[in-house]
């Protein structure tokens, strides 16, 4: 048995949505303290897991990203990176990414990824592994923005699960990185 973690990380609304109505993540407030985080932690990764809608926006994002230096630097470690994506109707995928159309084959990949596996976004697979009992950790990012409607964390969730909060830590003065574990 492998010990590569499942890990959630999502960034969402204070009212718990991961994108706006029509799917606008123009809320989401990501400066530089939070982006060299992310390309710190996601360089370690073992493999990205997302959904397909997810995948279409990074795909189309990050492979040509420019500005900041960590722009780059994280669009670097994007496209090396493994990934996996779960879609009915995607046939292949560019980036080093592979398409599979079922959740069992996961733990397979959790075993041989040379990391923990980290589901970015991605809200409906988010509660399809939850409902499996698949995910390990959870890393919600929360905006000071209350949105009203669009997708949320967890929505359509079949049973309740408890969870421990692990850490906390806030970035730019604005944003809160919540640490669950199961």
């Amino acid at each position: 048995m492998t010990n590569n973690k499942i890990v959630v990380s999502v960034q969402a609304s204070l009212d718990g949505r991961v994108a706006a109505e029509g799917g606008a993540l123009d809320w989401m407030q990501v400066k530089d303290e939070l982006h060299a985080h992310f390309v710190d932690v996601h360089r370690t990764a073992g493999m990205f897991v997302y959904g397909r809608n997810t995948y279409d926006g990074m795909a189309g994002y990050w492979p040509t990203a420019e500005g900041a230096p960590f722009l780059v630097e994280y669009g670097k470690v994007w496209t090396a990176m493994p990934k996996l994506v779960f879609s009915r109707t995607l046939q292949s995928a560019d980036w080093n990414t592979t398409v599979v159309h079922e959740l069992d084959g996961l733990e397979e990949y959790r075993r041989t990824a040379e990391g923990d596996l980290y589901v970015i976004g991605s809200p409906q697979l988010i509660t399809a592994l939850a409902d499996r009992d698949l995910v390990d950790a959870y890393e919600i990012y929360v905006h000071p923005v209350a949105l009203g409607h669009g997708p949320s964390i967890l929505e359509g969730l079949s049973s309740r699960q408890g969870l421990t909060l692990t850490g906390a830590r806030t970035f730019d003065g604005n944003v809160v990185k919540l640490d669950y574990s199961r």
